[in-house]
């Protein structure tokens, strides 16, 4: 004959005792995962926006420069590079441009547009010889109300 053991099987209090430890674990796990998603959400956003901005850098310089025509494509980039110093830029805001998909388009088709993007233009020389371009893409973070972004400079040699 068999003898029934008092300790058969679990308790109630041990069941719940699992359990709390179980479920605690559960939640600490879906806050890094979260936390992950958003992660992952920001660098891609700023792999976008350096796309964007190396994108628009190659466009600018790929133009025509010449002693006395600068291209009219680097004045639009709603930098006033006259009226301040070369420090000075990092901090600036300026009315932003039109903001942008990662494909640089205006419109939704290939996703939200949420990049801007802005240039400026400094002669490094007395005869504009040697000019510095500087583009900036940057990003709002909704979650935190900040914006980010990259900068991406070169120089230019005038072509003649």
């Amino acid at each position: 004959m068999r003898r029934w053991s008092s300790r058969a099987g679990f308790t109630l209090v041990e069941v719940m005792v699992a359990s709390a430890i179980l479920g605690a674990a559960l939640i600490v796990m879906f806050g890094f995962h979260s936390q992950a998603v958003r992660s992952n959400m920001n660098a891609r956003r700023l792999t976008d926006c350096t796309y964007l901005a190396q994108t628009q850098m190659e466009r600018l310089l790929a133009q025509d420069w010449t002693k006395d025509n600068r291209p009219t494509d680097l004045t639009n980039g709603n930098v006033d590079d006259t009226t301040m110093s070369s420090d000075a830029w990092s901090e600036l805001t300026w009315p932003l441009p039109d903001p942008v998909n990662a494909a640089f388009e205006t419109t939704d088709a290939l996703g939200p547009p949420l990049y801007t993007l802005s240039w400026d233009v400094e002669d490094m020389d007395v005869d504009g010889t040697w000019t510095r371009v500087r583009v900036r893409c940057t990003y709002e973070d909704a979650a935190f109300s900040t914006r980010h972004g990259t900068t991406i400079a070169s120089f230019r040699f005038r072509d003649s």
